[in-house]
């Protein structure tokens, strides 16, 4: 590689990094830290894919997240089974066995369903339940004035749909990737957010 390529990708990386450094702050600040005791049975793999997780949610890499986060539970399932089965039947068997309580396996179906909506880029089920409000505004000297009340917007478009999913995509990956982590957490004997 050579010097001049090396120190333009530094220079394009050392903007990024300035430009992204308080959102990925924020977003950091959400994760609380996973504790194991040196007797936990938790796979380095599955840590590693819960690290890889939150690393791709800080750098606000949602659909990355997501599969990372999902493979994190596939084989952290398929290995305290014992099976190689598909996601649904992991978490419905892990439940069956008492593995997962009710919510617990509520929160790894949840993680499923939205895994398949990014996989399958369904833009329909990424924007279901979520509702867009506009405004009309006046640009002055002040800056910019509302000039009408808010108003709905239909997603029955590609385009507003595709828009609702991406505008919820942050708060909705923020909460899966929290939850979905207390629950493999809680599996292999950790905790969440405090030394034992």
């Amino acid at each position: 590689m050579s010097e001049i390529r090396l120190e333009a990708s530094e220079a394009i990386l050392t903007k990024v990094d300035a430009e992204s450094r308080g959102e990925r702050s924020k977003r950091l600040a959400l994760i609380q830290a996973l504790f194991f005791s040196p007797a936990s049975p938790i796979p380095s793999r599955a840590f590693r894919l819960l690290s890889e997780a939150a690393s791709c949610f800080v750098n606000g890499e949602y659909n990355g997240c997501i599969c990372v986060l999902a493979t994190a539970v596939e084989y952290s399932l398929r290995d305290l089974l014992g099976t190689r089965s598909r996601l649904s039947a992991l978490v419905r068997a892990a439940g069956q066995q008492g593995l997962l309580s009710r919510t617990q396996a509520a929160v790894l179906d949840r993680l499923r369903q939205y895994r398949n909506s990014v996989v399958h880029s369904d833009l329909t089920k990424l924007a279901e339940g979520i509702r867009l409000q506009v405004q009309a505004v006046t640009i002055t000297e002040k800056g910019l004035i509302p000039s009408s009340d808010w108003s709905d917007v239909q997603s029955d478009g590609a385009a507003t749909r595709e828009v609702a999913g991406v505008l919820s995509a942050e708060s909705t990956v923020q909460h899966l990737l929290l939850d979905t982590r207390r629950v493999l957490c809680e599996l292999y004997g950790g905790t969440v957010g405090q030394d034992t």
